[in-house]
């Protein structure tokens, strides 16, 4: 059974980024609910928001008439319009009570990024249980999207960071493989054949999950219980996590 969970900093990019990614975050897209789409209809009024009043077009006026106040008209081409942050439990998770951890990524966000939080939605509609953060980056009155993110080494650690506050509390494993490129390429193939029956496929965002999975494929290994992951070290009993000594105490072990 799969322990770790997914933390994942993407860009919003376009005049109506901000829109389109909140538009699917609340479910506005009809599209995505028929048939052979990654969502279950059926699902979708278990999903629930922590942050953010109004539809998707009304939080996206908000966001613009804070720039505008900020003095920005005209935003840069090509410039970062946006955060969003993934977190993401293991598939196995929905028949556990998640809100309490969702609720601790919310709190996590306000205390870590900078930014405007722009709305927090949680989705159980889908394989897993996950969240997305949408944050406009406008800090002391200038869009800083991409300072936001930062290099490699500053998602890795911001990555730690949540780990150490949020998800060792709740039993979860971080994900800490080290592979070589051939094994990489192996890894990312066996993934992406796990998912050859899986609705994320039909998905538009397909490319680039299919892109994100070639660069770095343990996370997605290890979220999808894949046993083969080189390197990895074997995974501790749930007992064991639960009386493990030095990682704070399990609040709720999800």
């Amino acid at each position: 059974m799969a322990a770790s969970h997914l933390f994942r900093l993407g860009r919003i990019k376009g005049k109506n980024g901000i829109e389109e990614a909140l538009k699917h975050n609340r479910r506005e897209i009809q599209q995505e609910r028929g048939t052979g789409g990654h969502i279950d209809p059926t699902r979708i009024t278990l999903n629930y928001s922590l942050h953010g009043d109004g539809c998707a077009r009304e939080i996206a006026v908000r966001a613009k008439v804070a720039m505008l106040e900020a003095g920005i008209e005209t935003p840069r081409k090509n410039g970062v319009m946006g955060v969003e942050i993934l977190f993401s439990l293991p598939i196995d998770r929905h028949q556990h009570d998640t809100r309490p951890f969702f609720q601790d990524c919310l709190s996590w966000v306000q205390r870590n990024m900078q930014g405007e939080l722009l709305a927090f939605d949680v989705h159980l509609d889908e394989s897993a249980p996950h969240a997305h953060a949408v944050i406009l980056p406008l800090v002391k009155g200038h869009m800083q999207g991409s300072d936001l993110i930062g290099n490699t080494g500053n998602m890795n650690r911001l990555r730690s960071l949540f780990y150490s506050e949020v998800a060792r509390r709740y039993g979860l494993s971080q994900v800490n493989a080290k592979i070589n490129e051939r094994d990489k390429a192996m890894l990312a193939r066996d993934v992406i054949k796990s998912l050859s029956s899986d609705p994320v496929q039909h998905s538009a965002l397909w490319p680039f999950v299919r892109d994100a999975i070639h660069a770095d494929p343990a996370p997605y290994a290890e979220h999808l219980a894949l046993s083969h992951l080189p390197g990895k070290r074997k995974r501790k009993s749930f007992v064991q996590i639960m009386t493990s000594v030095g990682h704070g105490k399990i609040q709720n072990p999800i």
